[in-house]
């Protein structure tokens, strides 16, 4: 490690520029600004850390980002629903029917709080990873939207921003006191019992300066039983002089979320704020300690970097439902002659032939049966890791040129718990709740470690004034320690190696002032993590959250992505509006893409790799404004499918479910569009609408596309903020206007509680007409 380092100091240090004397202008801010989007910033961070930045019109690339204003102007509730509303490429299934547990795909690539979900995004909080070490999750309820400064989305496989950064990386910064200084306070309340405190103070004095925020929220939930409770604060202090300089940041949240998931179809016709099974708890918390610090060594040189630890601990407790087939004549399970348990998709007809778990043979009939069961799991992780860049910009051979260079290190250490004990099923109204009849018994306890060492180098090359080449690379090396700890499972015990040079480069020609043209080409990849390699073989499935066996090795996923645009902005003149537009036409596609299988009603299954899959499509953006009018439009076409023939085991198919190249992926709609406008009437109020309409997908377990597709929906919100004196806002939301009914996705399994039970489309349904309104203070 120390000698890579030195390499690329080295390197960096044959700059002519390097031997600059040290400038003594400071540094005005360590968080890079954000992408414009409207006339006027053109500086772009296009690294984990600080740099130097390079102008937007170099970069190649389909970048998007939010301010400030884009996150709290409209008062979204956390950072998935702000970039659901106003990104096309992205796309929100609640599967959970919890606001803060949503899964985000962008460009059909997916961040997901869900253990077991195949993650193709990298998020990062200021530099620092932030994807969970033991399954690449993203817990979006950890991230304060209060705090948030803004927000990069950068599209394609880039090297730079390391592993899961299949389809793109988001890149959220946050809040300091020299830059939001001031004081408010905020307190709102509405629709599902939910009311909201919130408070940020931010200042500065000297060199130092400070930033401190607060949310406090309760809600019901609109679903039967789901009920939500968050806690979270932020707070960062810093120091900069004569361009050094340094911050340290905290970050402790507490939540208590309930997300009952799907529904049957049928269940749902009668009632919408019915659940199939409850309850489904999870519980995060989550201390969060960060130094950072950056160094303005010359004009043209910066030296920047962090150091972070995290410890959070994640508990859930779900009620579950469980389909088994018995023989009818003993209730004794049935297996068959390999001593497997016998497929609900070959429950059916007489139990001659079959046996019970002790050997013996059957001779009633099949039958399904549903059964309760409590099942809890508790996950303790530390995280933590530093990073270390070095960025320039000067001239070589005339030419401009801007290169950073990195070294990243993130290790992870997790203590994985799974219970489970017998219940009954008890009805209560529509929905169906446990009763626990049994004692819990440990059926998981294993230790994961897991150490992450990154290279990484981009350099932007000015060919001509208009024509400029980036080149980019990261070498990552992945190490994977898995213990058993309950002495039960001793083959459990493994240590997994995985390391990878992922390559990049891209043009831009800036045709006009105003009109840039791009192509890229861009590489990346992601190791298995610990719960896919511990969940691997077709003759032992796993429950997710997860119950580990030792299976077969996992292959990483290769991603490699095309990508080529253009984007362009128009200045106001005279009576024209003033707008900003892109257009960007991409390809990803994914070698051994490792997917969940499912084949058991209860969540059970495996991972395993498949041969190909493909991402590809076009997304185009559009915003500006004129005289008391600001809007936007965003759109994207996303064509997901599968680029092997594939047989795929299944929950619902005995001889699972066969795929063809160019059968679509589950759970991905094809079209996405955004629009969004806010009108100032007065001087101090505006009135705004955004509209949201989305195609419809197929079924998760449809992998084949033989089945229909859950309905596409359009829904309309409406908000209004007005401004009686100068420090007191007030604002109201309405979301879902119309009250349409509809369903973000779905899933094909058996209803435990059918007559006969049989499969069924489960269903997520999108929340009915809400409305919410507050106060802000502000001074």
């Amino acid at each position: 490690m120390r000698s890579l380092l030195s390499v690329l100091l080295v390197l960096l240090a044959l700059s002519p520029a390097a031997a600059q004397a040290p400038s003594t202008e400071p540094e005005k801010s360590e968080t890079p600004p954000p992408v414009v989007v409207l006339p006027g910033v053109t500086v772009f961070g296009a690294t984990p850390l600080p740099a130097l930045g390079i102008p937007v019109e170099k970069y190649p690339g389909n970048v998007q980002s939010l301010t400030a204003e884009d996150v709290a102007g409209r008062n979204a509730l956390d950072l998935s629903d702000t970039l659901f509303r106003r990104l096309g490429s992205v796309n929100v299934t609640s599967g959970q029917s919890n606001p803060w547990q949503n899964d985000v795909t962008y460009r059909g690539f997916l961040a997901s709080p869900l253990t077991g979900s195949a993650i193709g995004l990298s998020v990062y909080l200021d530099g620092m990873r932030f994807n969970d070490g033991f399954g690449d999750t993203v817990s979006w309820d950890l991230i304060p939207k209060l705090a948030i400064s803004g927000i990069d989305v950068i599209p394609g496989s880039n090297p730079i921003f390391g592993l899961n950064t299949l389809g793109g990386a988001l890149a959220v910064h946050t809040k300091n006191g020299r830059d939001f200084p001031g004081t408010s306070l905020g307190v709102s309340g509405g629709s599902f019992g939910r009311w909201n405190v919130e408070a940020e103070h931010g200042g500065s004095r000297g060199p130092f300066d400070w930033y401190l925020a607060f949310n406090a929220l309760d809600e019901d939930g609109w679903r039967d039983r789901s009920p939500s409770e968050l806690r979270q604060l932020f707070a960062t202090v810093g120091w900069e002089a004569a361009g050094t300089a340094v911050g340290l940041t905290y970050v402790y949240v507490n939540n208590d979320l309930v997300g009952n998931g799907v529904v049957p179809a049928r269940t749902l016709a009668r009632d919408r704020s019915a659940v199939h099974t409850f309850p489904d708890q999870t519980r995060n918390e989550m201390h969060l300690g960060k130094v950072h610090g950056s160094r303005r060594l010359t004009d043209d040189l910066l030296l920047s970097g962090n150091a972070f630890y995290r410890d959070y601990r994640r508990r859930t407790f779900n009620g579950d439902a469980e389909v088994t087939c018995v023989d009818d004549a003993t209730g004794a399970e049935v297996f068959d002659a390999g001593g497997r348990l016998l497929h609900l998709g070959r429950c059916r007809g007489s139990s001659v032939g079959f046996f019970d778990g002790a050997g013996n043979p059957l001779v009633g009939n099949l039958q399904r049966q549903a059964e309760g069961e409590d099942r809890t799991t508790s996950t303790r992780s530390q995280d933590w890791g530093a990073t270390l860049q070095l960025s320039h910009k000067g001239k070589v051979f005339g030419h401009g040129n801007r290169v950073t260079a990195g070294v990243a290190y993130d290790g992870h250490e997790s203590r994985f718990n799974q219970r489970e004990a017998a219940a009954h099923l008890v009805p209560k109204g529509a929905s169906v709740g446990t009763l626990r009849t049994g004692g819990f018994e440990t059926v998981v306890d294993v230790r994961t470690r897991q150490e992450n060492v990154g290279v990484y180098v981009t350099d932007t090359f000015d060919l001509t004034e208009r024509l400029a080449l980036t080149l980019a690379g990261r070498y990552q090396r992945v190490g994977i320690e898995i213990r058993d700890r309950s002495g039960d499972n001793p083959a459990l015990d493994g240590d997994h190696r995985f390391s990878r040079f992922s390559p990049a480069a891209g043009l831009t020609f800036q045709a006009l002032k105003n009109l840039t043209l791009f192509a890229a080409y861009s590489e990346g990849f992601r190791a298995p993590t610990p719960a896919e390699l511990t969940c691997a073989d077709p003759n032992a499935p796993c429950n997710l959250p997860n119950a580990f066996l030792a299976d077969p090795p996992l292959r990483p996923v290769v991603a490699r992505t095309y990508e080529l645009g253009a984007r362009g902005k128009l200045p106001a003149l005279d009576n024209l509006p003033a707008f900003e537009w892109s257009v960007g036409l991409f390809r990803t596609d994914l070698e051994d893409d490792i997917l969940f299988t499912a084949v058991q009603t209860g969540g059970g299954g495996f991972f395993r790799n498949v041969g190909g899959t493909r991402r590809q499509g076009v997304e185009a953006g559009l915003a500006g404004e004129w005289k008391r009018l600001r809007y936007f439009l965003s759109y994207a076409y996303v064509d997901a499918t599968y680029q092997t023939d594939e047989t795929l085991a299944s929950v619902t198919e005995a001889d699972g479910v066969r795929v063809r190249v160019g059968d679509r992926i589950p759970g991905i709609p094809q079209h996405n569009l955004k629009l969004g406008a806010e009108v100032s009437i007065l001087k101090d109020l505006w009135i705004g609408a955004d509209a949201i309409a989305t195609s419809g997908s197929f079924l998760r377990g449809d992998d084949g596309n033989r089945r229909a597709k859950v309905d596409g929906y359009g829904i309309l919100n409406l908000h209004v903020r007005y401004r009686p004196i100068q420090h007191v806002e007030l604002w109201a939301r309405v979301d879902n206007v119309t009250n349409a009914h509809y369903e973000t996705g779905g899933a094909l399994n058996f209803n435990a509680f059918g007559n006969p039970i049989a499969v069924e489309r489960f269903l997520a349904p999108g929340p009915p007409i809400a409305g919410w309104a507050g106060v802000r203070v502000s001074f």
